[in-house]
């Protein structure tokens, strides 16, 4: 699992290394929108691996919305 790790942490780097001229270059609010998608894709991943059970997003949208559905 740390192989994993590692690999998404080099992953990461690389983004960042590759597009730093362009990131350094954009808005404020637009670095830390980057920013936060690239932890939590970090989240996303580390839940994955790290739970045997994996809730999916969609499942658990059906749950907060079945009451709303009229059929």
């Amino acid at each position: 699992m740390n192989k994993i790790w590692i690999i998404y942490i080099v992953a990461a780097a690389i983004i960042l290394i590759v597009d730093f001229k362009v990131i350094r270059d954009l808005p404020k609010i637009n670095r830390w929108f980057t920013y936060i998608f690239l932890l939590a894709g970090l989240g996303i991943f580390a839940y994955a691996l790290q739970i045997s059970r994996v809730v999916y997003a969609t499942v658990w949208l059906e749950k907060w919305l079945s009451p709303l559905v009229p059929f």
